[in-house]
């Protein structure tokens, strides 16, 4: 198992916040449920039918422990390589393992090392399954938030346009169905950006930053202001410290923090003030902290928030979204050759934070190494 959590944490970008449980998952009930099959006497039929995928399963399991680790990997942001390698990699560690024991090989020794690799296969093989069902499932789901979200501003638009045509025949001026038709127009626009910087992460474009010189409280600031006009029943409060002065891309960063705010928004206790930070004090970097009252977000859950579609899958039916938002802010953030991260505890609320070198002249062209498109 101490072989099995090396090779896993090496499985970036998705390992990179995961602990030791997380990173061994179901790796040990998956050993145990192998050698209890090993333990089991064998007819050559038997054998025949799991070669076929036919194998019996216990009495009593809606699911196996292989079955059970490939869907978590899937809903962690492993891809199917990295899946199906750390089946490889627990293999050959039993293996070697065992070989350095100095074992008798005989018949007998024979058959229980096909018995290992037949029964590692079938593991292997309901994983990969249940992986790639909920990989699919996952897509589904955000084509399906996508209509959604899209559906909303086109009716906006359509009802809007509808109105400015009677307006226009009887000679009125609506220019509030004209401002819903641009609010809905910008909405979809953003939506729009939002995949345009996925699909172009999937294609190896990468994100492309270009960093100027500009003032990260100027920043914070004009997106607050903007998010108070159009949430004027919310409070967000605003604090600035140290030298604000940045070298980094204003309008990606912009991006980040709206994104951030807009998360607070959406998600934190609708009567309490979300509360945006610009820290400035540190001497290589600059952060931007948002935080939030409301219920703590579990810890398996903080492990996977910055990965793509997560929110999405995890949102209710009252709360759409396409589970873009924070992992553009990641990716946003490695751009820059920074970094994002959140803290969320009963007392003090979830408070994502947003970090940027103080030059990020130097930093990378693409923010989605590695990326993985289920």
């Amino acid at each position: 198992m101490a072989e099995f959590e090396a090779f896993a944490m090496q499985q970036l970008p998705a390992a990179a916040e995961m602990d030791v449980e997380a990173l061994r998952d179901h790796a040990r009930q998956v050993l145990e449920a192998i050698a209890s099959d090993m333990r089991q006497p064998q007819t050559r039929r038997e054998q025949r039918e799991k070669s076929m995928g036919r194998a019996p399963r216990a009495a009593g399991t809606d699911a196996s422990a292989a079955e059970i680790h490939g869907e978590a990997r899937a809903a962690a942001g492993f891809d199917v390589s990295q899946t199906a390698a750390e089946y490889r990699a627990l293999r050959a560690s039993v293996i070697r393992l065992w070989m350095e024991s100095s074992p008798t090989l005989g018949r007998e020794q024979v058959i229980e090392l096909t018995r290992f690799n037949e029964a590692m296969d079938e593991a292997l093989a309901e994983s990969i399954l249940q992986f790639a069902g909920e990989a699919a499932r996952m897509r589904n789901l955000f084509l399906g938030v996508l209509s959604h979200e899209l559906r909303t501003p086109l009716s906006t638009i359509m009802a809007s346009g509808q109105s400015l045509l009677l307006a226009a025949r009887s000679g009125q001026v609506m220019p509030e169905a004209a401002e819903r038709t641009l609010r809905g127009a910008r909405r979809i626009q953003s939506l729009l950006d939002d995949l345009l910087d996925y699909v172009r992460s999937g294609l190896g474009e990468g994100m492309r930053v270009t960093p100027a010189r500009v003032d990260m409280g100027q920043v914070c600031g004009r997106i607050v202001g903007e998010l108070r006009a159009s949430h004027p029943g919310r409070s967000i409060e605003t604090e600035a410290v140290g030298d604000l002065a940045c070298v980094c891309d204003a309008q990606r960063v912009a991006q980040a923090i709206s994104n951030l705010l807009g998360n607070a928004l959406r998600h934190g206790a609708s009567g309490a003030a979300i509360r945006a930070r610009v820290d400035g004090s540190a001497p290589d970097e600059v952060a931007v902290s948002v935080r939030n009252a409301g219920p703590p977000i579990p810890k398996a859950t903080r492990e996977s928030l910055f990965e793509p579609l997560v929110r999405g899958a995890g949102a209710n039916n009252a709360g759409y979204n396409l589970g873009l938002g924070l992992y553009i802010v990641r990716e946003i953030a490695l751009a820059h050759g920074g970094s994002a991260s959140v803290e969320s505890d009963a007392e003090s609320g979830t408070v994502f934070t947003l970090r940027i070198p103080r030059d990020a002249s130097a930093a990378a062209a693409s923010a989605f190494p590695g990326l993985r498109m289920n």
